[in-house]
């Protein structure tokens, strides 16, 4: 092996990347040369050690050669300049030491002492380029040029650090450690030719670097051009001009020596009569020889013209006087803050902290405002909880004990208080540490580690190299905290105000935090992302991960104390102990029927089935938690009862299947209806023909889209396929698979009957022959089932692929063709299988799902006679036309003087590839393709075959297709606009109904040419469905009195909660209007408060959720937009958007 930038790099690795050949290779491996002559080697010592960056200055009267990080200590660089030279080190592989020739990672320069911790994060960050960014959707390592393309790096300084590596041998690989050419990082993602005429082009965007000799913008390889390299280490260093400490020439010192400045402030004010000159002010104590510096170059460099310096160092010097004699402090999470950190951070503004620096606000006024109120103690925390039944308040910690929150759940929110300043007593509103929580036994002695530990993310973690207090983020960059203790503890500070100042101990605005190293992009962008990494909070009433920011908003605040408390309703105070859980997973049943017939399932898992409802299950549960293992013997009786039942209920229903009846029990095993519809067949509530006609279930029990038939063109004569291929209109081998796929997918079908057959009927029925019988009547066995020559038992089509008794392509053609009409066929059950049914059976898997995506020569197994092509059952089904009569689909055999309606790949490639703006209708301000819109409502599927053909056969130019489509679209919706009919706001056009698809093209000609009319159309519940809803919850019915009232006078009545009540309220507005039950009027919000439907002090926030159907402005555009994507801008709280879509 060889030494990398990071890693050992084998022979293997310099093959795979060009660096040596095929020859040399196979020497290296049969001892023909050695490692240490291949090194040697300038070709790949380049890739493997580079050659060279920037290594330091030489000084050119001392020839003492000085770090970077050295030399603008010494005010020699600026801190600009220097910094990206250091970067540009640590992105090309090591900070150097030019005096002890000496080369180090970031972490271990600084342990050395050759950089300072100020610019430690920053260099961490350019070594990346080294050592791999990580993407943060995959997790996977990538490198630079990639984390550039994720937007993870800004694109300057991702250029910059590009040219560096470039510069010095090569783009660095940080998977296999070392640098590649340039073609092997184009193969491998890590370079493009774009990037590279970008950087073969120097212009200003390249000429990141600064040359501070001549003051000129560089780029790196100008600036290393400008370097001699030294002899006797090779190190590259950069010859500093001689200036002699004095950054200033005699002229510039007399222009600043004859500007007179009028000091108001600090020890030189009135010193002088017509003041004090620029020279004596800059050199005065109150600038470094740094900032000196910095002062001359940009006024030698005519950045600053002499009345901008001065400017610039009279607001310097009244700022730092204005700070010092300001020494007031207040009072944050924990301890006070200088208000001089609250200027610098952004919490206050200049004007304010005037105002506080002379008297004129006082601190306590300051500190109430809100928007510094926000930062210094924070928003609020999740308190505890809230009892719904009780109405009383309780802490975490007690919840935790009375059973009420699972440890784990109770334990994460109470170090998410820790995290943001305090534990809080919910009880009695104390705020606490966490020492000071365990003395008043507001938690418990067993938790105080763990809470110690989260409060570091307010008192901060000691570094481990310089001993300072840095923030979380910065802890979990230095891998002192992994990530997934980190996240929750980060959600909680930025829900609750901010990320925490470690130092100061205060919330911080996201762009200060980002700004002092606090937190940075890279982290914002992993918390914005909902996934199960975001989500690590529970929420007990919905069982669900979420968020601390969700969490949040699903909490009450209580007007009187302010707390932030989490209701526990009645469901969410079921919770389950892992004592609990645990004896109830050790206990096991063996079920006899349904879903887990034939296996030993414990009781856990079959509470969690869907036989039993979140009820039932809270009761055995409970059942057990109180008479523990006595009752146990009873609970597994219960539970096999109840399956029983479930399943003699379900037997009583049956449907229609492939081969034979299908229990409604079945369906509902395999997820074709749920417990809630097979309660409604046993209660009566719905009927068998009912079920059937559910779009759900008639597509699993009956299929659709089979290839039916053969239709001659132009004679329009339709025939069976068998007789087909008697007439010689089908080749033998063409009809067979279309027939195998028939059997396989349920029937043998008569085209010219419309009538469907077994294979053994078809055949007494003459729609097949006996020479294929036994052909058909084995494809016929994926529908039937194959048997399984060592069980007996009944198999599917994939058990017996895998089995081998199918020939694996023959399989696939069946397989195919089941999907393409319906899903997989069980043939145990007789009816077809969603697939994620398909895969816990073992009758499908995710390889074969791919394999049948893709569609390659392999999954081609069926022919078009008319082009000759090999294509999948799903593409051939394509070119079929449907039968007006019959709905069935017919293959089009084309004869002499007859057209072939069909679409090939390629023209739908072409005119995907076509770019078109339409400017009404559905379409309207969007560009899309012109074969989205051929496939669009539009047009019906006659008219885009011929409209292609036409387009195919160059009877029709491109122009002339566009000019086409759109006047079709214009005249639709034109016709469409001109009738009308009532909607929840105002009035909806045809048009409207047609593009939202209510209405189908059929019935908007029949509406046009006057067939149908607006009233009987009205009529329909499907339109009715879409323009007047299905009814929101309107009111509160008393049983016992019979009495009906509205939801304000339920509330009024302390009948339902606030938030219940709002909630109920809410859905209103959001679904149409306000409901008066009493007086059965539908009203919008604001009739509905004039009339005293609900109080005034709701209006505010039931206006908000009417925005859901009166519609939100986009701040941008002007443009009204939906709820959901008001959602999408953060418009409105993602939960509370959550809770008005569902009821819509």
């Amino acid at each position: 092996t060889f030494e990398g930038l990071r890693d050992r790099v084998t022979a293997d690795q310099l093959l795979s990347s060009e660096i040596i050949n095929k020859d040399l290779f196979k020497k290296l491996k049969e001892g023909e040369t050695s490692a240490k002559e291949v090194v040697g080697m300038d070709t790949v010592r380049k890739y493997l050690q580079g050659t060279g960056s920037i290594g330091g200055l030489l000084l050119p009267d001392s020839q003492e050669k000085i770090s970077i990080y050295q030399a603008k200590r010494k005010g020699l660089l600026r801190p600009g300049t220097s910094l990206i030279l250091l970067e540009a080190q640590a992105a090309t592989g090591f900070v150097i030491d030019p005096a002890a020739n000496k080369r180090y990672s970031v972490d271990e320069a600084l342990r050395a002492n050759v950089i300072g911790p100020d610019v430690y994060d920053k260099l961490l960050a350019a070594e990346k380029s080294v050592t791999g960014y990580r993407d943060p959707y995959s997790g996977s390592k990538i490198s630079l040029f990639q984390a550039m393309q994720k937007d993870l790096i800004v694109k300057d300084h991702g250029i910059r650090l590009l040219e560096a590596q470039i510069a010095t041998g090569g783009i660095i690989d940080p998977v296999n450690s070392h640098r590649i050419p340039v073609e092997v990082a184009y193969k491998r993602g890590y370079f493009d030719k774009k990037m590279n005429l970008i950087l073969s082009d120097p212009s200003d965007d390249t000429k990141g670097f600064f040359d501070p000799n001549t003051h000129e913008n560089l780029t790196y390889l100008q600036l290393k051009e400008k370097c001699i390299t030294e002899p006797s280490t090779g190190l590259c260093l950069l010859p500093l001009n001689s200036r002699k400490r004095q950054f200033i020439d005699e002229a510039t010192r007399q222009v600043f020596r004859n500007s007179w400045l009028p000091v108001r402030f600090g020890r030189l004010r009135g010193e002088k009569e017509k003041g004090v000159s620029l020279w004596e002010l800059i050199n005065s104590g109150y600038f470094t020889e740094e900032q000196r510096s910095d002062f001359v170059e940009r006024f030698r460099s005519e950045e600053l013209s002499l009345q901008q310096l001065a400017a610039l160092v009279l607001r310097l010097v009244g700022d730092m006087e204005m700070k010092a004699r300001t020494q007031i402090s207040l009072e944050g999470l924990q301890g006070s803050v200088p208000v001089v950190w609250l200027l610098d951070t952004g919490i206050i503004s200049q004007k304010t902290f005037e105002e506080l620096a002379q008297g004129v606000r006082t601190p306590e006024e300051v500190a109430a405002m809100e928007s510094v109120k926000r930062y210094l103690q924070g928003t609020g925390s999740i308190a505890g909880v809230f009892i719904e039944e009780s109405k009383r308040r309780m802490s975490f910690y007690d919840a935790m004990k009375n059973n009420l929150l699972l440890p784990g759940a109770a334990l994460r929110l109470l170090e998410a208080q820790a995290a943001t300043g305090y534990l809080t007593d919910p009880t009695t509103n104390r705020r606490l540490s966490v020492r000071d929580a365990v003395r008043a036994a507001v938690v418990g002695e067993e938790l105080t580690e763990k809470l110690l530990l989260a409060e570091r993310a307010v008192t901060g973690y000691t570094d481990p190299y310089t001993g300072t207090s840095i923030s979380l983020c910065q802890a979990l960059r230095k891998e002192l905290i992994p990530l997934g203790e980190a996240v929750p503890l980060l959600e909680a500070q930025l829900a609750t105000g901010g990320v925490v100042d470690p130092i100061h101990h205060l919330h911080l605005p996201l762009q200060a935090a980002c700004r002092y190293g606090f937190y940075d992009e890279e982290l914002n962008q992993t918390l914005s992302q909902l996934n199960d990494t975001t989500k690590v909070f529970f929420d007990p009433n919905t069982r669900e991960n979420v968020t601390y920011q969700q969490l949040k908003e699903r909490c009450i605040r209580e007007a009187e104390s302010g707390l932030w408390l989490l209701p526990l309703s009645e469901n969410a105070m079921f919770c389950v102990d892992e004592q609990t859980m645990e004896v109830l997973k050790s206990v096991t049943v063996c079920v006899n029927v349904g879903r887990f017939k034939g296996q030993t399932v414990s009781v856990w898992d079959l509470l969690h089935s869907e036989y039993f409802s979140d009820s039932k299950r809270r009761e055995l549960v409970q059942k057990y938690k109180d008479e523990k293992t006595e009752v146990l013997q009873e609970i597994t009786t219960i539970i096999t009862t109840i399956i029983q039942e479930t399943e003699a209920q379900g037997k009583k229903f049956a449907f229609k299947g492939l081969r034979k009846r299908v229990s409604a029990s079945d369906l509902f095993q395999s997820q074709l209806i749920d417990k809630k519809t097979l309660d409604e067949l046993n209660q009566g509530k719905k009927t068998v023909k009912e079920v059937t006609e559910m779009e759900s279930v008639r597509r699993y029990l009956e299929g659709s889209n089979f290839i039916a038939g053969v239709l001659i063109q132009p004679s329009n004569e339709k025939m069976s396929i068998y007789k087909a291929m008697w007439k010689g209109i089908l080749r033998p081998g063409t009809a067979l698979v279309l027939l195998e796929a028939q059997a396989a997918t349920g029937y043998i079908i008569d085209p010219e009957k419309n009538q469907k057959f077994s294979v053994e009927e078809a055949l007494k029925e003459g729609l097949i022959g006996g020479e294929i019988f036994e052909k058909l009547l084995c494809a016929e066995r994926a529908v039937t089932g194959y048997t399984d020559p060592y069980t007996k038992a009944p198999m599917s089509l994939f058990e017996a692929m895998n089995q081998g008794l199918i020939v694996k392509s023959h399989g696939i053609r069946l397989l195919e063709a089941q999907i393409a009409t319906g899903g997989i066929i069980d043939p145990v059950h007789s009816h077809r299988l969603p697939v994620e049914v398909a895969y816990k059976r073992g009758y499908f898997n995710e390889e074969m799902n791919q394999i049948l995506s893709d569609p390659s020569d392999d999954t081609k197994g069926f022919f078009d006679p008319n082009t000759h092509e090999n294509l999948t059952y799903m593409q051939l089904l394509e070119r079929c036309v449907k039968d007006s009569e019959t709905g069935l689909y017919m293959l089009q055999v084309v004869k002499e003087g007859g057209k072939y309606l069909y679409i090939d790949e390629s023209t739908k490639q072409a005119l995907r590839s076509k770019p078109l703006q339409v400017k009404v209708g559905k379409f309207k301000g969007q560009t899309v393709s012109i074969w989205d819109v051929l496939c669009s409502h539009y047009i019906s599927e006659q008219k885009r075959k011929e409209l292609v053909m036409q387009y195919k056969s160059k009877t029709l130019t491109l122009e002339d297709l566009i000019t086409l489509i759109l006047k079709i679209i214009e005249d639709t919706e034109q016709r469409g606009e001109a009738l009308k009919i009532k909607g929840l706001r105002g009035e909806v056009s045809v048009s409207e109904l047609f593009n939202s698809e209510i209405i189908d093209k059929k019935t908007l000609d029949q509406l046009q040419d006057g067939s149908l009319t607006l009233a009987t159309l009205t009529k329909r519940d499907t339109i009715k469905r879409y323009m007047d809803g299905t009814g929101s919850i309107a009111g509160v019915l008393l049983p016992s009195r019979k009495e009906r009232m509205t939801i304000y006078q339920a509330l009024k009545k302390g009948l339902l909660t606030e938030q219940c009540a709002l909630g109920l309220l809410e859905a209103q507005a959001a679904t149409g209007f306000m409901l008066d039950p009493l007086n059965n009027q539908k009203l919008s919000v604001d009739e509905a408060v004039s009339s005293g439907l609900v109080g005034s002090e709701l209006q505010e926030q039931l206006l908000s959720a009417e925005k859901a159907v009166t519609g939100y402005i986009d701040p941008q555009t002007g443009d009204k937009i939906s709820l959901f994507q008001a959602m999408r801008q953060k418009r409105t709280v993602r939960d509370h958007g959550i809770r008005l879509l569902e009821a819509q």
